[in-house]
């Protein structure tokens, strides 16, 4: 039988900078992943996941892993993290939170919800390739953003990887307000200094979040990854100016 310590590396929490949010983190091995150990680490597995193939059951297993062990440091008895409209995690009553994976890394953050609408978005991602990066104008970044970034050959797949990811946790963030999809363009990158991320946004979203709100999102580097973090009050409190 595949025992949790063949599937997870030991779990390591880092609390970010300037933010004062801790991230629990762990490493997993898709090679050690069986269904079993859903039972065995005490998380249900839906119905759309048990017909979902291995690596996406074993990301989701990592991910609400980590949500319970959250839970539990908050002393809290550990609860399903069930799934919600746009496949976001539903969270237990006056917390929020985020998880984010690729195939390697898992991560999770959870936080005290001010309000119903409040949101967090964490996102972390392995480099681009550089095949993928000159397609991203237009898609990801416009002209006017890509001419902000202080992009060469040297760090051109980092700077696009972090936009990618940026905006990824903007979503996340914004989502329980806006309650619809939106786009990568509908937020324009601003630019950056060595902790933050600063952006506008180029349409309003919801009644709280108007054409030309900025806010700000923390970027950092785990091993290969980045990972990026946000509150919906760093684009609500309309306090954070580029």
């Amino acid at each position: 039988m595949i025992t949790p310590s063949a599937f997870f590396q030991p779990l390591h929490s880092v609390t970010l900078p300037g933010c004062g949010t801790e991230v629990l983190l762990a490493g997993f091995d898709l090679h050690h992943y069986s269904p079993s150990l859903f039972t065995q680490l005490g998380v249900k597995m839906p119905d759309a996941i048990s017909r979902a193939v291995p690596k996406r059951q074993a990301e989701f297993l990592a991910g609400r892993y980590l949500a319970q062990q959250l839970l539990k440091k908050r002393g809290i008895a550990p609860v399903e993290i069930a799934v919600g409209d746009n496949r976001a995690p539903v969270w237990p009553q006056g917390l929020t939170g985020s998880i984010s994976h690729h195939d390697q890394l898992a991560a999770c953050v959870m936080c005290s919800q001010h309000h119903e609408q409040a949101g967090v978005g964490l996102d972390i991602e392995l480099p681009i390739k550089a095949d993928i990066v000159p397609g991203m104008q237009g898609v990801v970044v416009n002209k006017q953003e890509l001419a902000r970034l202080p992009i060469d050959e040297q760090n051109a797949i980092w700077l696009m990887t972090l936009m990618f990811s940026a905006k990824e946790s903007i979503f996340k963030a914004l989502y329980p307000q806006v309650q619809r999809y939106f786009d990568f363009l509908d937020v324009s990158f601003l630019g950056m200094d060595d902790q933050w991320l600063y952006f506008e946004l180029n349409t309003e979203l919801a009644g709280s979040l108007p054409s030309g709100r900025q806010g700000k999102v923390h970027y950092s580097r785990m091993a290969e990854s980045a990972l990026t973090f946000t509150r919906s009050e760093y684009f609500t409190d309309n306090n954070y100016h580029y």
